[in-house]
């Protein structure tokens, strides 16, 4: 019965460490570049863009204007999300669904991270980017 005991007690510490990494922040510093992609239907347009990251501010650029919208703000991450808050005034004239807003999925492997963002329409946001 002891060595049942044991090996329960095991499962259970390693079940709670595992969700305590869940939850830890990741930590992004520095420039990173790649590509952004709305897909709609499994493609979509593909434009060249950079994220800087400092503390809890983020600024970027985009090879092509407001796709997506990119300026600057402050971020935040826990576990697997990033929450990005969008300082920049925008103009009226593009759908603000572009704007690098609200929160994301991120992953992060070695010096590449995907951004992502899913919609009910079923269209899904993608930032593939590496650090540089």
């Amino acid at each position: 019965m002891k060595p049942l005991f044991y090996f329960l007690v095991l499962i259970i510490t390693l079940g709670g460490s595992c969700k305590k990494n869940e939850n830890q922040a990741i930590k992004l510093s520095g420039t990173y570049a790649g590509t952004f992609q709305r897909k709609v239907s499994g493609t979509g347009a593909i434009s060249d863009v950079s994220l800087s990251f400092s503390a809890d501010a983020w600024n970027g650029e985009s090879q092509t204007v407001k796709y997506p919208a990119l300026n600057h703000g402050t971020f935040s991450t826990t576990g697997n999300k990033i929450n990005f808050k969008n300082e920049s005034v925008w103009t009226a004239e593009f759908d603000w669904s572009l704007i690098l807003s609200g929160d994301y999925d991120i992953t992060v492997s070695g010096n590449k991270i995907t951004i992502s963002k899913s919609y009910a329409t079923g269209m899904i946001d993608v930032y593939t980017l590496s650090k540089q």
